[in-house]
């Protein structure tokens, strides 16, 4: 086998097993950093409006009128935020289960995400194009307030 054909593999594979690596650790993070517990959904609305009333009022960075029809508008800032942003926290809930789900993790995580990747390389369209640069750029604040009253509800942040 050539030289050139074994560095080539060799590093291929030194490339997938970085990867894999980073996804491990990513996951162990995550969970790591995950709480599930049941909730009434009023439970959930008042935990989410309490952390809603630590920002100021302006609108979220996504703003989600209807998923289904892909209908979303992302809000990008004008002007860079002075305060740097290296958190993101999710609250979910979910009728079904009667479920409340939190997580925090590393803003440096959504670089390896498959929406930071297809925003990078011009792969998704461009109203659904959005970068870590995109939330650092917003700064502190609230990225996606979504939900129905009796169904779900999705809040996501950055501090």
């Amino acid at each position: 086998m050539r030289t050139w054909v074994k560095v080539t593999i060799g590093g291929v594979a030194l490339v997938a097993v970085a990867f894999a690596v980073l996804g491990g650790t990513a996951a162990y993070y995550v969970m790591r950093h995950l709480e599930e517990r049941a909730s009434e959904e009023a439970e959930a609305v008042k935990a989410i409006e309490a952390v809603k009333a630590r920002f100021p009022a302006r609108p979220p960075l996504i703003e989600i009128a209807d998923p289904a029809r892909a209908d979303i508008k992302i809000n990008r800032a004008t002007e860079a935020s002075t305060t740097p942003v290296d958190t993101i926290h999710v609250m979910n809930w979910k009728h079904e289960t009667r479920e409340f789900t939190t997580v925090r993790m590393p803003l440096w995580l959504m670089r390896f995400s498959t929406v930071n990747l297809a925003s990078r390389l011009s792969i998704s369209p461009a109203k659904l194009r959005l970068t870590v640069s995109d939330v650092e750029r917003y700064g502190p604040g609230v990225l996606v307030d979504y939900g129905s009253p009796g169904t779900s509800r999705v809040f996501v942040w950055v501090d």
